[in-house]
């Protein structure tokens, strides 16, 4: 298999982007619309051409060559064949280019349809496939391409949320187990975590690169904590020692810095206080949904912020009700904003430091 090189990349908002895609692994590339991740996508299968700097697949530089003559497969959302074909054909066609016999073509195409549910989908049209029918059968065609270099442009944008989850994480572990190089810019943090690393884009420049609990644990930004998922930005300033939001106060031995910043809080960091235990804040119900067993509610509280927050299956969740929250300062990322003087923090809503940790 081959990694992938780029070498000081410029192109519109891309600005002297250097990274290097390692073979057989699996990279993300996220971060907040117009950060410029499908455009690098472009550059790598040579839809794009940068205005300066290289694109090298293995040793060979591939800059000025077309999508055609390189080792890969750029796939997106959409199905990139005639709608007439039936799924029968679809996956035909692409077994067909492999260097293999009639025997052994039939057998991988029989284990794709297994694998991806399609037995009952082989003679429908494509123009006749719902949009998760259509997913798999994109899935299973990828997997009998086999191609060394797969870019993944939101690949499961159209899939049931309900599916997703399943699904992406076995298309994954089939690019592993074949050696693929893959790069995609994902349509969800579900699939962050099955990949190897992650690249946050902000504003075309590279802003943090790493594992994936990495970066979820320490975002350096705000844009790399919000393409990981879930947070509050939470405004703060930290005068001395003490550090006033609108979620409460807390002292540090060590500040980051002085002045106006935000806490970044995940929805997880905040946890219903005990009977007769102390509580930091108040939060509202507004709206909740169940899924992998837990509650996941959204909700305001005094001072007019909205909360994301993390609810045990056994609470009592509905619109409008009260729930006193407890939450450790901690596990908090605390980001200094530029170019911002020290604000003022409302006082009715922060409670004094003796209620709070």
């Amino acid at each position: 298999m081959l990694d992938v090189s780029l070498r000081r990349i410029s192109y519109a908002l891309l600005n002297n982007i250097t990274l290097t895609f390692p073979k057989s692994s699996c990279t993300a590339l996220a971060g907040p619309p117009g950060s410029g991740a499908t455009t690098l996508l472009k550059i790598i299968s040579g839809d794009l051409r940068p205005a300066e700097g290289d694109v090298e697949i293995g040793t060979r530089n591939v800059t000025a060559l077309p999508r055609k003559k390189r080792p890969l497969l750029f796939a997106t959302s959409s199905l990139d064949a005639p709608e007439r074909w039936s799924v029968e054909h679809l996956l035909v066609a692409a077994v067909r280019g492999r260097t293999l016999d009639r025997e052994d073509r039939h057998h991988e195409l029989q284990l794709a349809v297994d694998k991806w549910r399609l037995r009952e989908l082989l003679d429908r049209r494509l123009r006749d496939l719902s949009s998760s029918e259509r997913t798999l059968a994109n899935l299973a065609r990828i997997e009998l391409l086999r191609p060394a270099i797969v870019l993944l442009d939101r690949l499961f944008e159209n899939a049931n949320p309900s599916i997703t989850a399943t699904i992406a994480d076995d298309f994954y572990r089939t690019m592993r187990v074949s050696g693929a190089t893959v790069i995609g810019a994902p349509s969800s943090s579900i699939e962050l975590g099955l990949c190897d690393r992650i690249v946050i884009l902000e504003r075309g420049r590279v802003v943090q690169e790493g594992l994936p609990s990495q970066v979820y644990a320490q975002p350096v930004s705000e844009a790399a904590a919000m393409a990981t998922g879930d947070v509050n930005v939470v405004p703060l300033v930290i005068r001395g020692r003490t550090v006033e939001s609108v979620i409460g106060a807390w002292e540090l031995d060590a500040p980051p810095f002085e002045g106006s910043g935000v806490a970044l809080a995940r929805p997880g960091d905040f946890a219903p206080a005990s009977r007769g235990e102390e509580s930091d804040l108040i939060f509202g119900v507004e709206e909740a949904s169940f899924r992998d067993g837990r509650w996941l509610a959204r909700g305001m509280i005094t001072g007019g912020l909205i909360l994301r927050v993390e609810l045990p299956a056994e609470a009592v969740v509905q619109k409008g009700k009260l729930i006193a929250l407890r939450y450790d300062p901690r596990r908090f990322t605390l980001l200094q904003r530029e170019g911002t003087s020290i604000a003022t923090i409302p006082t009715d809503v922060v409670p004094p430091l003796r209620e709070s940790r």
